[in-house]
């Protein structure tokens, strides 16, 4: 197939984007494994691979898609069949059906679990119980094995040090430990084990509040602090894990601790780190991050681009308003424009092959390991393990995870104001906000209820022009610091307010990389890519 310059993207639309994210959840499973669902497709020029995972395939993926399914359905409206949900709860039961009790391997010749655990899984393994228990609240094997789980990890895990007793698990077990996600020389590290389970702790007590899941994240936070995330936000690949995936997955869950609790001293760190670390393994604005600290070309992953950009929105609830501004850039600049829409260059004829059967059709709404301009790092180079095009499905239930999470934050409700910090459109029963970056820069706002309103500006802001219009039109306004606060809007009538929003050029460098775009307020409008394909922008 040839590759096209250029895909279309989306980078104003949340609802679409879960919509298309679901799609293929519901599509990518072995029919002769008990659907088993895939770990990843990868693409070679013409050559289109599916293939499973010993240990990611049935909890890892099984985990994440059973979370994004549930979150997602719910605010999309969109049905998922209860088969899908039948065949992943049989995998979250079934990878604990052995002696060592703990979500196993698989044997990838007989798909039999085998006696030992990859512990980069326990976060995928609560996951599914979490999202079973929101499912039905009443599923008390959900909620017997989170608490099985949780109890285990209390028996095992040293707090101390972060790290497993596997002396111990094997004497009382008969199971051994591994983790997926670490080269060689690292064997283990907090955050590529128990430091990212956190988050998941998280989610289950605000669906399911019970004391041992707090008290144990809890006391992970305080293991993190003593062995990960350092007080001047350092990062350090060594010491963190080479898997930045495992540092962004473990700094999300902290973020939502910090949220939970509504602890500052918390917060603090992580604000540390998305001040200093975050640049060692990210692009400032874009929202990019790479797949791995020791890579040198610019393969990127989904799943942390989402972690890093949910963290900065914990940050932004408690009133760190710049940190919604670097939420929605990397939403509108790298999160959306990345998911694949536009599935053109791919064959789509229907075949006896279950894989290459209508395979652009099933592949739109994916999400991958992308570069900050384009699917693609360079034409026909094969830097993602062998392949040029590269979609682990945990990305996709990463990146749906972290939309829900960007939606019920995109405007927010406390006292009598409505809070709009991201700027995507709003349908709810208190107002209709339509996004200026859907409406050549004007937006809208119809209220149903009676209430203040403010709206987060970007820092590409004419504030002079916008005091002009407001003034013009005679609408009750103040701005201060970021936030544009508007009074007295009458209910049912649309108010129409020009952002006037101002175009500016900027460059980055990422090691040996140098990066150019443009941006008009928080999106970007074109970029330097001159040589790529299957790019996200305008060349500039």
């Amino acid at each position: 197939m040839d590759y096209p310059k250029y895909v279309k993207v989306n980078d104003n639309d949340l609802m679409l984007a879960l919509k298309e994210g679901m799609k293929p959840m519901m599509i990518w499973y072995d029919k002769d494994h008990h659907y088993l669902p895939y770990w990843g497709l990868y693409i070679l020029k013409d050559r289109y691979e599916a293939m499973h995972h010993f240990s990611f395939s049935a909890v890892h993926v099984m985990g994440r898609f059973l979370e994004a399914l549930v979150n997602a359905s719910e605010i999309t409206g969109d049905s998922v069949p209860q088969e899908i949900y039948d065949n992943l709860r049989y995998w979250a039961f079934k990878v604990f059906d052995n002696e060592m009790k703990m979500p196993a391997n698989i044997d990838m010749k007989t798909y039999e679990p085998v006696m030992v655990c990859d512990l980069h899984n326990i976060r995928e393994a609560m996951y599914a119980f979490l999202a079973l228990i929101k499912l039905n609240p009443n599923d008390q094997e959900a909620k017997d094995m989170a608490l099985h789980l949780v109890r285990t990890v209390n028996r095992y895990t040293d707090f101390e040090t972060g790290e497993w007793k596997e002396k111990l698990f094997f004497e009382e077990r008969h199971g051994k430990v591994n983790c997926g996600c670490c080269d060689s020389h690292e064997i283990f590290r907090f955050s590529s084990t128990m430091g990212r389970y956190i988050g998941a702790l998280v989610r289950l007590y605000r669906i399911w509040p019970n004391s041992e899941v707090l008290e144990q994240a809890i006391r992970l936070k305080d293991t993190c602090f003593k062995v990960h995330l350092r007080e001047d936000g350092s990062f350090d690949g060594e010491t963190f894990a080479e898997h930045v995936h495992s540092t962004t997955s473990t700094l999300s869950g902290i973020a939502m601790l910090g949220d939970l609790l509504k602890d500052e001293s918390i917060l603090k760190r992580v604000k540390a780190f998305l001040d200093n670390g975050y640049y060692d393994i990210a692009l400032k604005d874009i929202g990019w991050s790479t797949e791995h600290h020791l890579r040198n070309d610019l393969t990127g992953e989904t799943n942390n681009a989402c972690e890093l950009m949910e963290a900065c929105i914990c940050l932004g609830k408690a009133g760190f308003s710049e940190y919604y501004a670097r939420a929605e850039k990397a939403l509108r600049c790298h999160i959306l424009p990345m998911q694949l829409l536009d599935t053109s260059f791919l064959p789509n004829d229907p075949s006896d092959d279950p894989v290459m059967d209508h395979f652009a059709s099933k592949m739109v709404g994916a999400y991958g390991t992308p570069c900050p301009y384009g699917h693609e790092y360079e034409p026909d180079t094969e830097c993602n393990y062998g392949y040029n095009l590269c979609y682990n499905w945990d990305n996709l239930g990463g990146a749906v995870s972290g939309l829900c999470w960007a939606y019920h934050h995109n405007v927010t409700y406390f006292e009598n104001i409505a809070s709009i910090n991201l700027l995507f459109e709003q349908k709810d029963n208190n107002m209709h906000f339509v996004s200026p970056y859907q409406n050549d820069g004007v937006a809208e706002i119809k209220l149903k209820k009676e209430m203040d309103v403010r709206i987060r500006l970007s820092e590409l802001t004419d504030y002079k022009a916008l005091h002009q219009d407001l003034d013009k039109h005679q609408i009750n306004h103040y701005i201060d610091q970021n936030w544009l606060y508007l009074f007295g809007l009458k209910v049912g009538e649309t108010v129409r307010i020009a952002m006037n929003y101002i175009c500016e050029t900027r460059e980055y460098d990422y090691k040996k990389h140098h990066f150019v775009f443009r941006f008009e307020g928080d999106h970007v409008i074109s970029a330097e890519s001159k040589g790529k394909r299957l790019c996200f922008f305008a060349e500039l």
